[in-house]
């Protein structure tokens, strides 16, 4: 049975932002937690739905269907009344972002990623662990004219839905110093669930990770 996880927090700040934060793995939680923290921006804590059922739907389908992407729609439309702002945390599902206006505040992680990609001039490569994410992915950081590659870190999914963390991150650090020996100038960790391995990497070559470059954007909202 699929779980649903809603965490509802009230802040007594008159300026704070309430944002929710939409995930399919609730590894992502303390991630985003954590970024939260390292910006001090807000003494709030974030709200966090879990509906890991979302994601397994699009990859038995070989990706998000038309159908699914509108069910997912009308389910943050609902809940629009109650946040200032809605982040989608899953690359896989990010594309929904692009079915509200700029006024219904409702952004994708990856989204500031690949902005922050597309600064680095030079070959760039942005990393995936999920193949059901490829597409979307694809269609974000590979811009018309642009020198970003998308490539898919073989076996780091099926290590992730084992449980198997420490393989996860391993694979992914040895496909981003790869990309790095391969002559890329930047690398992204396009699934928020690879953030940690850039913490592996010195600061002046440190894969670039969404978490804190979203919360950031959905802080400037103010």
């Amino acid at each position: 049975m699929a779980t649903h996880t809603l965490t509802l927090h009230t802040s007594e700040k008159e300026l704070t932002l309430n944002i929710l934060c939409f995930h399919t793995a609730a590894s992502n939680i303390a991630i985003f937690d954590d970024a939260a923290s390292g910006l001090k921006r807000d003494s709030s804590p974030l709200n966090h739905l879990v509906m890991p059922s979302l994601l397994a739907e699009a990859e038995r389908s070989g990706g998000m269907t038309a159908e699914l992407r509108c069910r997912i729609a009308q389910l943050i439309k609902a809940m629009l009344p109650q946040f200032d702002a809605v982040l989608i945390t899953c690359s896989t599902l990010g594309p929904v972002a692009d079915d509200f206006s700029v006024q219904d505040r409702v952004m994708r992680t990856d989204g500031m990623l690949a902005a922050a990609l597309r600064r680095h001039t030079g070959p760039r490569v942005a990393l995936c662990a999920a193949e059901s994410t490829l597409a979307a992915t694809r269609a974000l950081f590979c811009q018309p004219g642009s020198q970003t590659e998308v490539a898919l870190v073989e076996d780091a999914w099926a290590a992730f839905k084992a449980g198997e963390t420490t393989r996860y991150f391993a694979l992914i650090a040895a496909a981003a110093e790869q990309a790095y020996q391969q002559g890329a100038v930047a690398v992204a960790l396009a699934q928020s669930s690879m953030t940690p391995v850039a913490q592996k990497f010195p600061a002046p070559r440190r894969p670039l990770t969404g978490p804190h470059l979203a919360l950031q954007a959905c802080y400037d909202l103010r």
